[in-house]
C-alpha cells in the first residue's frame, strides 16, 4: 500500500531531463518514517542505483516472501462465500489482489480462478450475460462484464424494494 500511494504521488511529478527512476530514488526517503527510515538510512551509501532495486529490497524487509505465498493461495483459493453477493465476492478478489500486488498470478488465471470460485447459480447468470461461454472472451472483456455485473448488484442490492400495487377496496 505504501510503494502504491508513494508511485501515485510520484507519478504526479515530472521534471524536463529527469528519469522516472530518479525522482523516485530521490523522494522515497522522504516517504518513510520511524524504522522503515532506519532501515533504509543504515544502508550502504548508494546500494539502491535503480527504482527496482530500492523497490524489492523494501518489500523483502516489509513484505516478507512467506506473507506473499499466503495471500498468493489466498487469491488462487478465492471461493464465493456463503450469503455474498457478487458485488462483495468481486470486490473481496480484488482486494486480496491489491494487497498482494507482487502475487505472480497471470490475469487470465485470475479471471479463471474468480469465475470456478463462483456459486453454480451466480456462474449461470455469468455465463447468461456474456452471452455463452464467459471462458471464450477475452481478459479485459470478462473483468469489464464482472465490473458491470458487480456494480449493477450492488444497486440492486441497494435499492428498495418495490411496492406491491394495492388495490383500493372501498
Amino acid at each position: 500500500m505504501h510503494l502504491r500511494r508513494f508511485l501515485a504521488k510520484c507519478d504526479t511529478i515530472k521534471l524536463n531531463g529527469v528519469s522516472t527512476d530518479a525522482i523516485r530514488l530521490r523522494f522515497f526517503p522522504f516517504s518513510l518514517r520511524d524504522r522503515a527510515s532506519d532501515w533504509l538510512q543504515n544502508e550502504e551509501p548508494n546500494s539502491f542505483t535503480t527504482w527496482e532495486v530500492l523497490s524489492k529490497a523494501f518489500l523483502n524487509k516489509y513484505f516478507p516472501p512467506g506473507k506473499t505465498a499466503k495471500l498468493s493461495t489466498d487469491i488462487t483459493s478465492f471461493a464465493q462465500q456463503d450469503g455474498e453477493s457478487l458485488y462483495e465476492a468481486w470486490e473481496r478478489f480484488k482486494d486480496l489482489q491489491r494487497q498482494c500486488p507482487y502475487h505472480g498470478v497471470p490475469d487470465w488465471l485470475l479471471i479463471q480462478t474468480f469465475y470456478n470460485g463462483l456459486e453454480l447459480s451466480v456462474k449461470i447468470l455469468v455465463d447468461d450475460a456474456a452471452g455463452g461461454a464467459l471462458m471464450g472472451k477475452s481478459i479485459e472483456a470478462v473483468k469489464a462484464l464482472f465490473e458491470e455485473m458487480a456494480s449493477n448488484n450492488y444497486h440492486w442490492a441497494r435499492e428498495p424494494p418495490p411496492r406491491e400495487a394495492v388495490a383500493d377496496t372501498r
